[in-house]
């Protein structure tokens, strides 16, 4: 009579140590768990890597001006004018470094709602409206990544699978380790011309060894994002304070938060009533030209019902191994500057904090490290595959 394998409890093999059978197990238990949403999170994150070239590549023909005048730049003020004329009030604009680019006005919510248009920085014309349909795609494409369209369950649902992944990939990086030398070369190189079922073991074993760091990588950035116990522990690890606070402490915060907003708001209004000089953001630009060591795309955030100021953001690509790192200037509505925070006197844990994002997306050293992102996302695809297709073989 032929005994039946138990398909989720393997034999110990000969020889083989009671840490590493206990390893394949976690690898096997965690895979079949969470191969799922594994496969969706790396499936939607490499299709996110390019969200900003695919937008740019829809978007070309409002991107450039065909006969860039330098001497003679339209005021950022007249721009903000005729948007706010067509578009109603803009929130932000985007000023790239590039001579030949047009400007970037939206008039975009939290909610996402609005428009988005180029204008040509020489004429003041409006060169184009953004395309709403591939914002709005990229945005379906980031709510199933983080969320998996299905809000907080979603979002913890995805958390836990991520958080399975870390585990995973550490066993996995266990399980990988030859036993001697003469093995080595087997474990890093795949054998096409084999079977089939022998090829697809290479391909999880391999390919998974040679994205296991960055993967890694990107599921504890990811982590960082869904968990506030891996934020908190990574922040304290880079040198930072504690960011637990209690519900409590939050609350009072809130409420402290929510009278300074309306205390501030009604002075605006009295010193817009009474006169009170507003600066343009043209001078605001002038004021902040001194604090910019090198040319990058500057994000603007403008002043709202809610927001009494100018928010300038400068992402700097002359940082540390080119990383694109950004320098936050804040300007009150006079034009005082009230803030000013460069990226390189940060303390550690607040560097991580600022470029969090783009060190998950890859865009931290723009389109080079976004296609080895890319890969290693779809390396990342393929692992729940082929994995799942080795323990099916199996059982």
């Amino acid at each position: 009579m032929i005994q039946k394998r138990n398909p989720l409890l393997r034999k110990r093999r000969k020889k083989e140590s009671v840490f590493k059978y206990s390893m394949a197990l976690l690898h096997l238990w965690l895979g079949l768990l969470s191969s799922v949403v594994v496969f969706i999170v790396c499936l939607s994150g490499s299709i996110y890597a390019f969200k900003q070239q695919i937008e740019d590549w829809i978007n070309s023909e409002s991107l450039h001006v065909a006969h860039p005048y330098e001497d003679r730049v339209i005021s950022s003020d007249t721009l903000l004018l005729r948007f706010e004329k067509r578009f109603g009030r803009p929130t932000t604009m985007w000023v790239y470094p590039e001579s030949n680019r047009t400007v970037l006005i939206s008039s975009l919510s939290r909610e996402g709602a609005g428009v988005s248009a180029y204008f040509d920085p020489y004429t003041g014309n409006l060169v184009g409206v953004k395309n709403q349909n591939a914002s709005a795609f990229f945005a379906w494409v980031l709510d199933l990544h983080r969320f998996l369209l299905a809000g907080d369950v979603g979002k913890f649902v995805n958390g836990t699978a991520v958080l399975m992944m870390v585990l995973m990939l550490v066993s996995g990086l266990v399980l990988w380790i030859p036993k001697n030398l003469k093995q080595l070369k087997k474990s890093l190189l795949i054998k096409w011309r084999a079977k089939l079922l022998r090829v697809n073991y290479d391909l999880h074993k391999v390919l998974g060894f040679y994205a296991a760091l960055l993967l890694l990588f990107m599921a504890i950035t990811g982590l960082y994002v869904s968990f506030t116990w891996v934020k908190n522990a990574v922040i304290v690890g880079l040198g930072g304070d504690s960011i637990i606070i209690s519900e409590s402490n939050l609350a009072i915060k809130a409420q402290l938060a929510q009278s300074f907003e309306s205390v501030m708001g009604s002075l605006v209004t009295e010193q817009q009533s009474a006169g009170d000089s507003v600066a343009s953001l043209s001078y605001v630009l002038t004021q902040a030209q001194s604090h910019f060591s090198s040319t990058g795309l500057l994000t603007i955030n403008l002043p709202n019902e809610n927001i009494n100021n100018y928010t300038l953001t400068h992402l700097n690509a002359e940082g540390v191994l080119g990383f694109y790192t950004p320098d936050v200037l804040e300007f009150s509505l006079n034009g005082n500057l009230r803030k000013l925070v460069h990226f390189s006197d940060l303390p550690l844990h607040e560097q991580f904090k600022a470029i969090a994002k783009p060190l998950h997306t890859g865009e931290i050293m723009g389109l080079p490290s976004i296609i080895f992102y890319f890969i290693a996302s779809l390396i990342g695809c393929s692992l729940p595959v082929t994995g799942f297709i080795i323990w099916w073989r199996r059982v």
